[in-house]
């Protein structure tokens, strides 16, 4: 008798996308911008769930599946050549929109926070679907996008100490203020920190218009890393309880910030954040176990705004 094979599984329906994107400004390709293609209904499977990490028993393997995936990326996003150019191939059948990005310049993920952007929710895509182009992809028909980016408007300052002395190595955070007259934080400058330079400098850039405050802590968390291959020559040093949090303008707490308005392109400069030197105090005392009052021997302190 003969064996009969399954027959092979038909690929899935895909297409290719290409397209350009032009500064607006200048006129000019964008050139090493970032191009994503947002499904319409996302997947929302994490690469690894981290609260099943200790039940799977090849932890290392789980770990290896992921970096790849990152490191390999997928066929949703691109970056643009030096002609502004841009193609991803075999795209699957479904309904995008098509997100640029590249400092500077505006994007409907420089008002989102890091939170929001890895919950892709409907609110944040909400968001997208406001402003970016829409296109539909169909089974074996290309399809070709042009999309022109505005450049933002600009936040900066400097972080110093009351002395005048810069304080360099500080994360600034920018937050907008919603109309709601709450505060959010939002990630406008993409997945890498926004650090305080040598002279204590920090920008903001691609931001929309509205009004704002920067507020940053006191750099207590640092790494080093010191001469020679060794674990020891890398150290990461930290004391939490002297994060003392500052905004811009002074404030101490959110409800005294004053917001500062940017416009539509705007430059705005000197919005300063600068931690006091005086007039702090501190505040000692024992923590104890209210069964038998024994002093206990690891915890964690909070003071908290009343």
């Amino acid at each position: 008798a003969l064996s009969q094979s399954a027959p092979p599984t038909p690929p899935a329906p895909s297409a290719q996308v290409s397209g350009h994107v032009t500064c607006a400004d200048t006129g000019q390709p964008a050139r090493f911008a970032s191009v994503q293609l947002v499904a319409e209904h996302p997947n929302q499977d994490p690469l690894f769930d981290p609260a099943s990490m200790g039940k799977n028993p090849d932890f290392q393997k789980v770990i290896a599946q992921a970096m790849s995936a990152v490191m390999k990326g997928s066929n949703l996003s691109t970056l643009t050549g030096l002609d502004g150019s841009f193609s991803l191939e075999k795209v699957p059948a479904a309904t995008y929109y098509v997100v640029a990005q590249l400092p500077g310049y505006l994007s409907p993920l420089t008002q989102l926070s890091m939170m929001e952007r890895t919950k892709a929710d409907e609110a944040t895509l909400k968001v997208v679907k406001e402003t970016a182009e829409k296109i539909v992809i169909a089974a074996n028909q290309p399809a070709h996008v042009e999309l022109r980016i505005e450049r933002g408007a600009s936040l900066s300052g400097v972080v110093r100490y009351d002395d005048g002395s810069p304080a360099p190595g500080v994360t600034p955070i920018l937050m907008k203020l919603q109309d709601d007259g709450t505060w959010k934080q939002i990630a406008a400058g993409g997945a890498m920190p926004n650090y305080s330079d040598d002279r204590g400098h920090y920008r903001f850039s691609g931001i929309a218009a509205g009004k704002f405050t920067v507020k940053a802590a006191l750099p207590t968390t640092q790494a080093t890393v010191g001469l020679g291959g060794g674990a020891g020559s890398v150290a990461l040093h930290m004391n939490m309880g002297d994060a003392l949090e500052v905004y811009s303008g002074g404030a101490m707490r959110e409800k005294d910030v004053k917001p500062v308005e940017v416009g539509p392109g705007a430059d705005v400069d000197g919005v300063d954040i600068i931690f006091p030197l005086d007039n702090l105090h501190a505040l000692s005392g024992i923590v104890v176990a209210r069964a038998d009052g024994h002093a206990v021997n690891g915890g964690m302190i909070m003071l908290m705004d009343p």
